[in-house]
């Protein structure tokens, strides 16, 4: 696990996730007594809020990483 590592997803796919975190955020919501519309509502903006977030880390990731393969390979000359 060396400094070439990298993400086994494009950062779209990280977007996928939000469904599932759209669930996660409703059932934690209904499992803290709030009211199943209000939990619904919250669920799907914080879950694809979160999603995005994702998207925003593996693409900074994913830059950093290649502007990185490119510094390394000007340094080599």
């Amino acid at each position: 696990m060396g400094s070439s590592m990298s993400l086994p997803r494009t950062p779209i796919e990280w977007f996928m996730l939000g469904p599932l975190l759209v669930v996660l955020n409703v059932v934690v919501l209904l499992a803290t007594n709030h009211p199943l519309p209000t939990a619904v509502a919250m669920g799907i903006f914080y879950g694809f809020a979160m999603a995005l977030v994702l998207v925003i880390v593996a693409t900074v990731w994913n830059t950093r990483r290649e502007s990185g393969d490119g510094a390394d390979a000007e340094s080599a000359e």
